[in-house]
């Protein structure tokens, strides 16, 4: 009795973790809806590793997330804590225009996110790609925030060789999620980069923490990447990236760039 009992929790587990992240799935489609309401504001500071083996701030930038033709477009602001210069505040007004325009020729393609670095990317994968490409496991219950969460760690699946070069980076990850009890939400995520198919090396970390805003909406708080590599036979952290999200404010209109002919 013992060994079939044995047996049967990690079917029992796989079960549960996919029911857990099919509510999930159903109540971020209804969160997405309130959060393109929401403008925020987005700080980004770079640390790099110093001669003395410390990381230390590089630099930083700050940036409006605004909507252009219904997508979320980061204006940028302001580079080590000082406005923009008329220049390079001419260019980015160029880039919303040029953005609007390439929007409108061609709409929003479906995107789970994902890494990039110059012209390379790596695609994260939507979260409907979980129960497709992942085995996805409950390993237990944490809090965080003071709220009661679900623990569950996703690993690419052995008996599925990726397809195409999307489905390559996207298991290229493992990943482990935080699910709200209470709400289906996601309190935090964490990505680690587990292949060797990607620019960014194994044991790369990219985590993600949410936030409940005015009691409405679930949106990012913070999010954290540090990138890996290999010295010596030791893996260490080369970089650090630190996005803070703040300033969430909602409107009640889509706001569209319009260009003159």
């Amino acid at each position: 009795m013992r060994l079939l009992l044995l047996l049967a929790l990690p079917v029992w587990a796989a079960d549960d973790a996919n029911a857990i992240l099919r509510r999930y799935l159903e109540a971020d489609a209804q969160n997405d809806k309130k959060a393109e309401q929401y403008t925020f504001v987005q700080d980004n500071a770079w640390f790099v590793r110093g001669k003395n083996g410390e990381l230390h701030q590089d630099r930083s930038e700050t940036a409006e997330v605004i909507f252009i033709e219904g997508q979320a477009f980061r204006k940028l602001i302001a580079r080590n804590g000082k406005p923009l210069d008329a220049k390079e505040q001419a260019r980015v007004d160029k880039e919303m225009r040029e953005t609007a325009e390439q929007r409108r020729k061609h709409p929003a393609w479906p995107d789970g996110g994902g890494v990039t670095n110059g012209h390379s990317r790596a695609d994260f994968g939507s979260d409907e790609e979980l129960l497709t490409l992942f085995d996805n496991r409950l390993t237990g219950e944490e809090e965080i925030a003071g709220r009661k969460a679900w623990v569950i760690e996703s690993t690419p699946r052995k008996d599925h060789p990726p397809a195409n070069r999307h489905e390559r980076d996207v298991m290229s990850f493992g990943k482990k999620f935080w699910i709200d009890e209470a709400e289906n939400a996601e309190l935090r995520a964490v990505y680690t980069v587990i292949g060797e198919h990607i620019y960014v090396k194994p044991g790369s970390t990219f985590v993600f923490d949410f936030q409940k805003v005015n009691q409405d909406v679930w949106q990012p708080l913070l999010s954290v990447v540090e990138w890996r590599n290999t010295m010596a036979k030791v893996v260490q952290v080369q970089g650090r990236l630190e996005i803070r999200f703040s300033n969430f404010k909602k409107f009640d209109v889509q706001s569209t760039i319009t260009i003159d002919k």
